[in-house]
């Protein structure tokens, strides 16, 4: 693994994050985002039900069989999915990377501090919530860019990543670099809306079957893909939801 450049309040920075990109970044702006995330993935109170459930259903399938891994979250926002492997897979190295330093921050805290966090989602008509986070000894986060991630080539039995491909400025790029890291054979696990914002990315990457094309393209083969895969991500005590339908899909190294 690369050596890190330096670290802020414990979390390692492999990409020189300067001003302009942290100001430019959305999901450093912590009331918007940070309080959102926290509410969506680390307090199931407010909810009925963890509303990503979907995606670590979809995955769990195609999980390794093994007890020893290296597995790496890419875009892990305040860490969730890569929390619940840490914990099935004790013995495993496992890491969870993404660009903004407030997620990694609130990821940190909960994950790996064992911090008592407190949301208030009054302005939402759904109160405030407190929870004290865990300990996981097996589990790191770092600040990195999914086009150049700092892990070794051949390094890592298990990629994740979910709702992050469509907010890549090179999409290419990050599957390119996941594909590096993984050894052969290991997987990817990855969910998208494919609600992309630029216009060429939805030329190149859309149908679903364009997406397969470029995977196999970098040297994949595909071991699932499924179009239907819905999130309801709710809103507000009135349970107006936001409609995700997501496309998941496995693929291994050759």
């Amino acid at each position: 693994m690369q050596p890190c450049i330096y670290t802020r309040k414990g979390i390692p920075f492999f990409h020189d994050k300067s001003k302009l990109e942290f100001q430019q970044d959305l999901y450093e702006r912590y009331h918007d985002m940070v309080v959102r995330q926290s509410a969506l993935h680390l307090i199931d109170q407010f909810w009925t039900e963890y509303p990503y459930q979907p995606v670590l259903d979809f995955a769990k399938a195609y999980y390794h069989n093994r007890n020893e891994l290296n597995i790496l979250e890419v875009g892990c926002g305040v860490g969730r999915w890569i929390a619940s492997l840490a914990h099935q897979y004790p013995d495993s190295n496992c890491w969870g990377i993404d660009y903004s330093y407030q997620m990694l921050k609130r990821a940190k805290e909960f994950w790996v501090s064992r911090q008592e966090i407190s949301i208030d989602l009054s302005y939402k008509g759904l109160g405030q919530q407190s929870l004290i986070g865990e300990k996981i000894h097996n589990l790191n986060f770092g600040l990195a860019k999914a086009e150049d991630l700092p892990f070794e080539e051949h390094s890592q039995d298990l990629v994740l990543s979910s709702f992050l491909l469509d907010r890549l400025d090179k999409p290419t790029r990050g599957l390119e670099e996941m594909y590096r890291v993984l050894k052969p054979r290991g997987r990817l696990i990855l969910v998208t809306p494919l609600n992309f914002q630029k216009a060429e990315h939805w030329e190149k990457f859309y149908p679903s079957s364009k997406l397969s094309n470029v995977l196999n393209e970098i040297g994949f083969d595909m071991v699932d893909i499924q179009d239907d895969i819905i999130i309801e991500e709710p809103l507000d005590r009135h349970a107006n939801r936001v409609h995700w339908k997501c496309l998941g899909i496995v693929v291994e190294k050759r």
